[in-house]
């Protein structure tokens, strides 16, 4: 198979998959066709079974996102509290996002030809930051969840003491479920960034 078959060949298992015309050997699976998570996941295994290509090498978190979920909005607060607080953090999780490269279909191609997975160079770094609105945005999330907390908690002391009456149960049990949510949000988004941290070290 010649190369500009072989090219031509992924570019339409990506239209495919995308439902986008307007690709080409440059486009960048993350960057410019959004893929990441499921949609990934189910692209590049296409792609691996059809061209029989060993992807053992493939670490996932250094080209696309885990799944989005709600604890995602806390990562960017989390991640920039924890790297004024602690400087080696801050190098581990600056060299995490230094190992990130973008896949593009030209690379694909190469991989295909070789039959097994290796990451783009350097020239392939994905560059990004976040921006001030969504530092905000992230900030504003983690303050609305620690209100929940502190809700929960001003609640729990109220009925304790006496001071909520006849109040029933159930609705002060909701209460406390809603107050004890965010620390299971910010379990799974600091598993998130240390699945993240780990990337890099492999």
């Amino acid at each position: 198979m010649s190369d500009d078959t072989l090219l031509a060949e992924i570019i339409e298992l990506a239209k495919n998959h995308t439902g986008k015309s307007s690709i080409t050997a440059d486009t960048r699976l993350y960057a410019d066709l959004g893929m990441t998570g499921d949609d990934a996941n189910e692209f590049l295994l296409a792609y691996a079974t059809k061209y029989d290509v060993d992807m053992g090498a493939l670490i996932w978190l250094r080209h696309f996102d885990d799944e989005s979920s709600v604890s995602d909005l806390m990562e960017p607060a989390i991640t920039l509290a924890a790297s004024v607080l602690s400087p080696s953090f801050a190098v581990r999780w600056q060299a995490a996002r230094d190992a990130e490269r973008e896949i593009s279909i030209a690379h694909l191609a190469e991989v295909a030809r070789a039959k097994v997975w290796a990451d783009p160079g350097e020239a392939y770094t994905r560059t990004r930051g976040y921006s001030p609105l969504v530092l905000a945005f992230s900030a504003a999330s983690v303050l609305l969840l620690a209100f929940f907390v502190l809700l929960g908690v001003a609640v729990g002391y109220a009925f304790v003491t006496g001071q909520l009456g006849e109040t029933k149960l159930l609705p002060l049990l909701g209460v406390i479920a809603v107050s004890v949510l965010p620390f299971f949000l910010a379990f799974a988004s600091w598993r998130s960034i240390e699945r993240k941290l780990a990337s890099a070290r492999n």
